[in-house]
């Protein structure tokens, strides 16, 4: 297994489909009304984090150079990003975003899961945020998602916990 940021892999772009797979397999959302929806719920969540943010995206690929899994963070405070407006709850957690302005998700093929690729991949992260003197990193989970660990095996201290936000 290999982790490489996006920006240092050849021919990133020829794993997209991996990751969209990925992406969709992982999410809580799964019925779309038409493709139009779908590729609209793919560019909030993942599509800007690609284009974007490539310098702190990282892939993880198994031996076979399949991506597998990635993660897709943003060093930057989100509030304060035009292109993450259109996300409700940064506004809800704006004091929160000044201390830890670094986020991200992360997402593994279903068939690696429960082996510590999430885990490798949010440390990856971690270090990277570290190097580029970044104090905080906040993550945002939601309650109908299951993770197969728990932020607390990360490390991260809850903050806060908010409902009704979109």
């Amino acid at each position: 297994m290999k982790i490489q940021k996006a920006d240092e892999v050849a021919d990133f772009t020829s794993y997209l489909s991996d990751i969209d797979n990925i992406f969709f397999e992982s999410s809580a959302k799964r019925d779309f009304c038409n493709d139009e929806e779908k590729q609209s719920f793919r560019e909030v969540s993942l599509g800007r984090y690609v284009v974007r943010h490539r310098d702190s995206f990282f892939v993880a690929l198994d031996d076979a150079g399949r991506a597998v899994g990635y993660l897709a963070g943003c060093l930057e405070n989100p509030a304060k990003l035009d292109h993450f407006k259109d996300i409700a709850y940064f506004r809800y957690i704006d004091d929160i975003c000044q201390n830890y302005p670094a986020h991200f998700h992360v997402n593994i093929a279903g068939q690696y899961r429960n082996r510590g690729l999430g885990t490798t991949l949010v440390k990856r992260f971690a270090e990277w945020a570290t190097l580029h003197s970044v104090e905080g990193i906040q993550v945002v989970t939601s309650s109908v998602l299951e993770a197969s660990h728990s932020t607390d095996d990360w490390a991260f201290v809850n903050c806060e916990r908010f409902r009704g936000c979109p």
